[in-house]
């Protein structure tokens, strides 16, 4: 695997840079560097590759490909969205994190497309082999000029990525992260608060009560039975305040620690999106070039025919490097995606049960 062409990306999503030396810089280089290609030897980042690779047959003499992709989302994304639908029906979750599980969804639908667009540029980049190869036999062949009038129409299979596609997706995601990020620090607000009213309020009415059981105790010469009773009572008040108390501040920090977990799955995926966003780009212009060389072959015989083989055999290395970046990213992209879905349902699961 290649790494070096998407290293910036992932040192820009780390967040401020503080200022260091040269040396020092150096050394954090290196760090994010091996932290970035650990991402693709965990053992789940694998798993998810074996599983997706053995369920599609690729068949790179096949054009129509789009069958095999339809229903990938439905047999390897997690949880799955019956799943999801059963939770907020049993749980009552919130709309943001309903959102959230729609938002990882649209992105494996997403790394779908890419996949099919990646197996059908590779289709099409065949034709780039095989001329390169016939080049070497029979040099100047009219096999050669076919092949690259034939490349030079066919259409880029990142086409329907269009530059709008992706920044309007992160402009929704964005959104949705603005508003996990005010509900959390609002909630957290107000469990603060509440927690401080009930507090205050407690120890104000346990006063209160003190003083009344005081008096009780006084009056108490003239009964037994109110003197019993009346720890009884103080008992049972107290027990009340913890309970109620124990409810609510719960269900809060249940529901903040729930927007927190849907935050942080957010961020990660609008990061995934935009490396793959740039990577996209940078592989459909390479398509593109490929076009523009191979099209400068028509109608011309054979005058720019070796010029144009020359230009693919240079690039061919460059090229099937860009096809696997793009590739790993959408691998580690879909697994980001499924480990902070279960995650939220994890952190939904065993609080809700409970209750």
């Amino acid at each position: 695997m290649k790494f070096s062409g998407i290293k910036f990306s992932f040192m820009r999503f780390r967040g401020k840079h503080n200022k260091q030396s040269p040396a020092r810089f150096a050394n954090k280089d290196m760090d994010v560097n091996e932290e970035y290609m650990n991402a693709f030897r965990t053992q789940s980042y694998l798993d998810i590759c074996d599983k997706v690779q053995n369920h599609i047959t690729f068949d790179n003499k096949s054009s129509s490909i789009h069958h095999q992709y339809i229903h990938l989302c439905d047999i390897f994304l997690e949880p799955q969205t019956e799943t999801i639908a059963n939770l907020s029906k049993t749980f009552n979750l919130h709309h943001l994190l309903l959102d959230f599980f729609e938002s990882g969804l649209q992105a494996w639908i997403i790394c779908e497309e890419l996949l099919e667009s990646i197996h059908q540029v590779n289709i099409n980049h065949h034709k780039v082999k095989r001329l390169i190869k016939l080049s070497q036999r029979v040099p100047n062949s009219k096999k050669i000029h076919e092949e690259l009038a034939s490349y030079s129409s066919m259409v880029n299979p990142l086409s329907d990525f269009t530059p709008s596609k992706f920044p309007k997706i992160h402009i929704n995601h964005k959104l949705l992260l603005n508003q996990l990020t005010t509900n959390h620090t609002r909630i957290t607000r107000k469990r603060k608060l509440l927690i401080c009213l009930k507090k205050c309020g407690g120890y104000a009415l346990i006063a209160s009560y003190t003083v009344l059981a005081i008096t009780l105790i006084v009056l108490a010469c003239h009964g037994l039975v109110v003197t019993l009773a009346s720890p009884g009572l103080f008992a049972c008040f107290l027990n009340s305040i913890k309970t109620k108390k124990g409810l609510k501040t719960s269900e809060l920090k249940r529901v903040c620690a729930q927007m927190d977990i849907a935050a942080k799955g957010i961020y990660t995926l609008i990061k995934d999106l935009d490396t793959m966003c740039w990577l996209v780009g940078r592989l459909h212009d390479e398509v593109e070039f490929g076009k523009v060389i191979a099209s400068k072959c028509v109608g011309k015989k054979f005058d720019l025919m070796e010029e144009a083989v020359r230009e693919f055999r240079v690039h061919d290395g460059c090229f099937v490097e860009q096809v696997e970046e793009l590739e790993d990213h959408i691998y580690l992209c879909l697994l980001n995606v499924n480990r902070s879905r279960r995650l939220l349902v994890q952190e939904i699961m065993p609080t809700s049960s409970q209750n």
